[in-house]
């Protein structure tokens, strides 16, 4: 399962979402859009236009919701 969080350094729910990975023990990739363009198109591309913007498999989120993303872990991973 492919995980990315689409990340900036001053957003409370970018860093939600990182300690929920990582508390989870899920492995992901942050991407910090701050300072990195090549991400950042990445992130628009998404159709993201703040962040955090989270990838899980095919599925693009434009908010972190615990809730939800509890849920697709868990059917992704029985």
């Amino acid at each position: 399962m492919r995980v990315k969080v689409f990340l900036s350094k001053h957003c409370v729910s970018c860093r939600e979402a990182v300690l929920f990975f990582e508390e989870k023990g899920i492995n992901f990739e942050k991407i910090d859009v701050t300072h990195d363009r090549a991400g950042f198109e990445e992130m628009l591309k998404l159709g993201g236009i703040a962040t955090p913007v989270i990838v899980i498999g095919d599925t693009v989120m434009y908010t972190f919701e615990r809730s939800r993303i509890a849920q697709m872990l868990e059917v992704l991973n029985p």
